[in-house]
């Protein structure tokens, strides 16, 4: 077996309490688009446009290389490389036609450690493939939504020919050069005793494959609705958390430049736009200064984005909690 079976987030984590505030941000996620090809039944995309409008004042849009150009050349004011640059979020990255290019210019501005891409492949032809390999991506990292057709149809509504998608993906593999594979799948994608059957089709085909827990990750989904749970969506058992660690290391923006404090949908505060302001700035400024000292008076649920949202549960890692280091930090920062 040349693959781990390990989670594909990034492992070589620090303890966040000891380096906040950071004077450059670990992750900067660029939204190429959120538009998506699937309507995966634990997505926000399963309501559709016109409801994801109504839930979360949701309005798809595809990122223009304008705006692209000048998030780059803002990120290289920071002092510091940033960790990770994820040409991911809430869509499918894979529909924005500029994605390797994309690519490409973020290798060339030599701005991040790594490039990333979160994808969910239906769209990953050979070309494709051959074309973010010769950019230079570091790590894609493939969502799968059942391995079979039928439960292609089942998850996301979409017709998927699954063996065509497999020799896709074994494609890349086979042609990566420095590019890491990495393959996931939620648990309810699969069909009882499926375990084994994933690990063994990506045991040659992948650096890393992992079977994730499904979590209610959006407000208004039914599937999800009343869910309660105690671990993430790796599997681990925590108690409820109040502070969220996300806006400590960590900035995203949607394909019209908007900037917030995460990567979610919800935008819970907007800190600017970088067709009008910079981002070094913003991730200096009062906005999001207030933003920390709210998590960190355990005021999360008084904002109506963050009290929906379930990321401090879902994505934070054990390395990045901030509950018991709260008050020291929110003293340090004052």
């Amino acid at each position: 077996m040349a693959s781990e079976i390990k989670p594909i987030y990034g492992t070589e984590r620090v303890k966040l309490a000891e380096k906040i505030p950071l004077a450059t941000p670990f992750s900067i996620f660029v939204f190429p688009t959120t538009y998506c090809n699937f309507n995966c039944i634990y997505c926000a995309h399963s309501l559709g446009y016109e409801k994801m409008k109504e839930q979360y004042k949701f309005v798809p849009q595809n990122m223009s290389m304008e705006t692209y150009k000048k998030i780059l050349d803002q990120i290289k004011e920071f002092p510091d490389k940033i960790k990770m640059l994820s040409l991911t979020g809430q869509g499918e990255p894979l529909l924005n036609r500029d994605i390797p290019l994309m690519v490409k210019l973020a290798k060339e501005a030599d701005i991040a450690e790594r490039i990333e891409i979160i994808t969910n492949g239906a769209l990953l032809s050979k070309e494709m493939s051959d074309r973010l390999i010769e950019a230079g991506l570091d790590t894609l990292r493939v969502s799968l939504q059942g391995l079979s057709s039928q439960k292609y149809q089942e998850i996301c509504g979409t017709a998927v020919d699954f063996e065509e998608y497999l020799d896709n993906i074994k494609y890349f593999y086979e042609n990566r050069r420095n590019t890491n594979l990495f393959v996931k799948i939620m648990d309810v994608s699969l069909e009882d005793g499926e375990e084994e059957k994933f690990y063994h089709l990506f045991s040659n085909c992948s650096d890393r494959m992992y079977i994730e827990k499904m979590l209610p990750a959006y407000e208004g989904v039914e599937v999800t609705k009343d869910m309660d749970v105690e671990y993430d969506r790796y599997g681990r058992k925590h108690g409820k958390r109040d502070v969220c660690p996300l806006p400590f290391y960590m900035i995203g923006i949607f394909p019209d430049g908007e900037v917030e404090p995460c990567d979610t949908i919800y935008k819970p505060i907007i800190l600017g736009n970088v067709n009008q302001d910079n981002l070094f700035d913003m991730w200096n400024g009062k906005k999001l200064r207030a933003f920390w000292e709210m998590q960190l008076s355990s005021e999360r649920h008084c904002n109506t984005g963050c009290s929906v949202c379930c990321a401090p549960d879902d994505v934070a890692h054990p390395e990045d909690i901030l509950d018991n280091e709260a008050k020291k930090i929110l003293e340090s920062l004052k």
